[in-house]
């Protein structure tokens, strides 16, 4: 079984992020036409967007928690590019980190270095 990852506010330096389900929504559909973003099942909305021809991104974000959640499955830079696409519109000033499901140790992510910087900077 595969390890989960997780990327979320910092919330011991800023709190965590206020941008809506439906703002998510909107944001990944206007850079994902055809991508699918399901409801609110259990507090998840469960993310489908090609980023690029045959480079799929499948992702969850908690609702309830603001944390997007995705499987260890290469490559990593498919939902880190809708993670970065979405946080550098909708939070762009809000420090990001991330963790893995087997150790709680929080890594920060930068999003000031655009979107190649921000893919670096998570675990190959």
């Amino acid at each position: 079984m595969g390890s989960t990852f997780y990327v979320s506010a910092d919330r011991e330096q800023a709190g965590p992020w206020t941008f809506t389900g439906e703002q998510l929504k909107d944001c990944v559909r206007r850079h994902w036409p055809d991508a699918t973003v399901s409801g609110a099942f259990e507090n998840f909305l469960e993310i489908h967007a090609e980023v690029e021809p045959g480079r799929w991104a499948e992702l969850s974000y908690n609702l309830r928690h603001g944390a997007f959640s995705f499987e260890d499955r290469e490559p990593h830079s498919a939902p880190l590019t809708v993670i970065y696409t979405a946080l550098h519109e909708l939070a762009p000033a809000v420090p990001v980190v991330w963790w893995v499901d087997y150790d709680a140790e929080l890594e920060a992510l930068d999003l000031a270095g655009g979107l190649e910087a921000f893919i670096d900077g998570f675990p190959a």
